[in-house]
């Protein structure tokens, strides 16, 4: 844990140092911030990670393989063949402030794979050596098509090869929301295979919440969680690996792997290979809270009817084959004494799992969600951490991040952080326990944070009648995969799968525009919930509505994400204001391995008045 501690963070960037701004790219309003890929020159790791001088912050990201051994003392040794940003999962934590100019040098180093075999659908995983990266939830420029805060609606994804490197230049606002953010990889077609293997960081932009006084004397401890997906290696040797072959998907409910057969245009069975790409399911799954696995899964070849889980509604049962085998692992301790506040900031960069989080006998008092504090500490009560999904205190899909005090309980002992049981995704995932706060020692007296500054760049909130266009925005599924048939399942918005150069939505600088996402019921299309996630603005979350029972639940005021998980049978409204940047940008499910086979559609910002 000491990798994400605030002193770790001071000593990577050189502490508070500090010199007059770039004034010619803070805060600008379009910057040619990429340039081409280069070839490497071999110096990877020559120059140090993170440099601050003055207002710029130099970072050189170099993304490799790295071997690990997970449980070396327990029986279940693994070595794992994985991915990594400068040899270490989870990547450098990187330390910002409003006005900053982030400079990224991103070196592939992975090695090459074959994608010989490709079919050309870019909705098909391939090119799995090739990278780029995403700022996740930072108010920036556009940075994921080429040139970076291009307005070219066919312009095509960045494609750092292996052997290339990538210079960002990212103009950090001076209004940045400080918070918590990330980044990872997005290159379409290989952004799930190495994020589940490793390649993801966080961020943290420091500010105004940071110098509050009851905020400032807390102990701030950092829970960042990934999970890494594996399947033995193909080569016969004892290490695990996500290497899929060209074509192969690992049929989870079948218990095997297939191939696409290009003579039939069907996928068939492939008994040699051991594992192949997958929507989700892994023969063997490691959890990590801040590198290290505090949770195993194994693919449960189980075969028979359907059952309800523990946690589950009767009306919910799975295949045993989605019910993965699950062991607990050890897990971090947090020390405090009876009576001591502290800031928790949790960020869920896993691939697919949404957690809902409880902590055991204690009242969080939320503070942020993904980056943009409250201007008043929300009040979670504690809940019994034998509950389940919805009755938590904390939803974090995929991507979200969140902050919380905690003032620990009066009586001294052990305390669980818990992800509780959930079953509203395709797979069933059975609670845990993520980490332990032990209570000892001599009371002490600290008072928690009554009132935040606003964070000027999301308020005033939105009024609805500045609402300019509604849209609708639907998740949907369709089994068999008739426009994507080598993955056999369809994973749509608006009925279609993701074109990269094509553009479904247009909006001006200024724009307000409230937007209904929903998943429909299993009956209309649906089945397992969707988080989605736009670039480059947050959004207000309006309210949530059960398409069954009617029912509208209010969020409150001030609940601006930038991620939203949207459960299976609702709809949940959003508002958004699209300030300062225009360019190409995308919004998708951030279940990875939807988005990496079609959940995902392009957007266009274009200049304020521009009468699109």
């Amino acid at each position: 844990m000491s990798r994400y501690s605030r002193r770790s963070f001071l000593s990577t960037v050189g502490g508070a140092a500090a010199a007059a701004p770039l004034l010619p790219l803070a805060g600008c309003q379009a910057v040619e911030a990429a340039t081409a890929p280069t070839s490497g020159d071999g110096s990877a790791g020559a120059a140090p990670e993170v440099v601050r001088s003055g207002r710029v912050v130099d970072v050189t990201l170099t993304a490799e393989r790295v071997e690990r051994t997970f449980e070396a003392s327990t029986g279940t040794e693994t070595r794992a063949r994985l991915r990594a940003y400068n040899g270490q999962i989870p990547g450098p934590l990187l330390e910002l402030r409003p006005g900053d100019h982030l400079r990224v040098r991103l070196e592939n180093r992975l090695p090459p794979t074959d994608s010989a075999g490709w079919t050309g659908d870019h909705n098909v995983p391939h090119a799995l050596d090739t990278t780029n990266l995403h700022f996740h939830g930072l108010s920036v420029i556009p940075h994921l098509f080429q040139p970076v805060g291009t307005s070219d609606p066919t312009a095509e994804m960045i494609a750092v090869r292996p052997g290339e490197d990538l210079v960002y230049e990212i103009p950090i606002p001076d209004d940045q929301p400080d918070g918590l953010y990330w980044y990872h990889p997005h290159h379409h077609g290989s952004t799930v295979v190495q994020a589940v293997t490793g390649m993801a960081g966080g961020i943290v932009v420091r500010g105004p919440v940071d110098e509050v006084p009851e905020v400032a004397a807390a102990a701030e401890h950092f829970l960042v969680f990934n999970d890494i997906g594996l399947f033995p290696s193909e080569d016969g040797s004892d290490v695990w690996e996500y290497e899929p072959k060209q074509n192969s998907l690992w049929d989870t409910l079948g218990n095997q792997v297939e191939i696409w057969d290009p003579s039939t245009e069907t996928m068939i069975p492939a008994p040699d290979l051991k594992g192949g790409f997958s929507t989700g399911d892994y023969k063997r799954r490691y959890y990590l809270v801040n590198g290290e696995p505090f949770f195993r899964e194994d693919h449960n070849f189980g075969t028979g009817p359907k059952v309800t889980p523990p946690g589950c509604p009767p009306t919910v049962q799975f295949d045993p084959a989605a019910m993965p085998l699950g062991t607990q692992l050890a897990v971090p301790r947090i020390t405090m004494r009876p009576g001591e506040v502290a800031r928790f900031r949790l960020l869920n960069a896993m691939s697919d799992n949404v957690m809902p989080i409880a902590v055991e006998g204690h009242d969080l008092q939320v503070i942020e969600l993904d980056g943009v504090n409250f201007p008043t500490p929300q009040l979670r009560p504690a809940v019994p951490i034998t509950n389940a999904y919805p009755d938590q205190q904390l939803l974090l899909a995929p991507a979200n991040r969140a902050s919380f005090m905690l003032r620990a309980n009066a009586t001294p002992g052990v305390y669980k952080v818990m992800q509780l049981a959930q079953c509203a995704q395709f797979l069933y995932s059975s609670p845990r326990v993520l980490a332990e706060i032990e209570v000892a020692g001599d009371p002490v007296t600290m008072a928690m944070p009554t009132a935040l500054p606003v964070p000027t760049r999301e308020y005033p909130l939105i009024s609805p009648d500045e609402v300019k266009r509604v849209r609708n925005v639907v998740f949907s599924m369709q089994f068999e995969g008739g426009l994507n048939p080598l993955i056999k399942l369809d994973f749509m918005i608006n009925n279609a799968v993701y074109d990269e150069r094509s553009v479904q939505a247009v909006v001006n600088v200024g724009d307000v525009e409230e937007w209904h996402l929903t998943v429909p019921s299993m009956m209309e299309g649906g089945s397992e919930g969707h988080p989605f996630h736009i670039h480059v603005n947050s959004f207000e979350v309006i309210s949530i509505k059960n398409l069954s029972t009617g029912v509208v639940t209010p969020f409150a005021p001030g609940t601006i994400q930038d991620t939203i998980w949207i459960p299976a049978d609702h709809t949940v409204v959003i508002r958004s204001k699209f300030k300062q940047w225009t360019g190409k940008a995308v919004y998708h499910c951030h279940i990875l391995p939807h988005e990496d086979t079609g959940m995902m559609q392009n957007f266009l910002i274009l200049p304020e008045h521009s009468g699109h």
